[in-house]
């Protein structure tokens, strides 16, 4: 983990203090990160920091991830397999990350990939020349390893952290864009997730998300005991202005739905 992202971290125990590293040195791999405010310290290894607090009891699907097995068949098996199940037509890699990539635009400071799994498009993001530094969340171990593992082979940068939206562990106005790829249904609380997301970006920072079209009544029910939380355009585009996001866009296509919200300045009208 560089220097340069704990630098923008915050304590998810109290919710305030910056983290210290107890080592100055340009890169982070072992050692606890101690709380200015309240004390606490938050152990790496390995270069990921481990910022879960209180973890939420996770659905069937989400304990699913924390199989080694499922993490290093992720990208090639499970990922396909799962788009396919909710979106019916996924879309291919290429494809994908060109649509995600123009919703981001310019970001003007550091990319957080929310829910990353095991840091696909966070690698992509991280191989163009002139990105800004991208950094990788997500709850599970299994997949953060895998993660770990795929960047070096890769040789691209990006630090990853282990933590659980819908609070997201840095400090106000850091952020130049949120991605959220294939992560938004598995979050039950969208409005604190939102303005949580609208806290850590930069005036003008962008949010990118993806989620597929809710189902039926009895599906619906399945869904959501499988810890998946299907959302509308509508409920997306309210919940996104409550926030205080601007500029809301969608790209709808059959099952998927894509968005985009901007942070807008204090001049921004909403």
């Amino acid at each position: 983990m560089r220097r340069a992202l704990v630098q923008l971290l915050r304590c998810p125990r109290c919710r305030r203090g910056a983290l210290q590293p107890e080592v100055d040195a340009p890169v982070l791999f072992f050692g606890p990160l101690r709380c200015q405010a309240c004390g606490a310290s938050h152990p790496v290894a390995e270069g990921v920091a481990d910022l879960v607090v209180d973890p939420a009891e996770a659905g069937p699907l989400q304990r699913g991830m924390e199989q080694r097995w499922v993490a290093r068949a992720y990208e090639r098996y499970m990922r396909p397999v799962l788009q396919r199940a909710l979106t019916r037509q996924p879309l291919d890699g290429d494809s994908e990350f060109v649509l995600y990539r123009s919703l981001l635009g310019q970001p003007a400071g550091p990319v957080l990939d929310v829910g990353c799994g095991t840091g696909l498009l966070a690698r992509k993001l991280a191989r163009e020349p002139d990105a800004p530094p991208v950094a990788a969340l997500d709850v599970s171990r299994a997949m953060l390893e895998e993660g770990v593992a795929q960047v070096r082979e890769a040789g691209v940068a990006v630090d990853f952290l282990r933590a659980e939206a819908p609070y997201l562990p840095f400090q106000d106005g850091v952020l130049g864009a949120v991605l959220m790829s294939d992560a938004l249904p598995f979050v039950a609380d969208l409005p604190r997730l939102l303005m949580e997301v609208h806290r850590v970006l930069r005036p003008g920072g962008r949010w990118v998300a993806s989620t597929y079209a809710p189902p039926g009544a009895p599906r619906a029910l399945l869904h959501r005991g499988v810890g998946l939380h299907a959302r509308g355009e509508a409920e997306l585009r309210r919940e996104a202005a409550a926030a205080g996001f601007v500029r809301f866009e969608r790209v709808s296509l059959p099952s998927l739905l894509v968005v985009k919200a901007e942070k807008g300045s204090a001049q921004t009208p909403r």
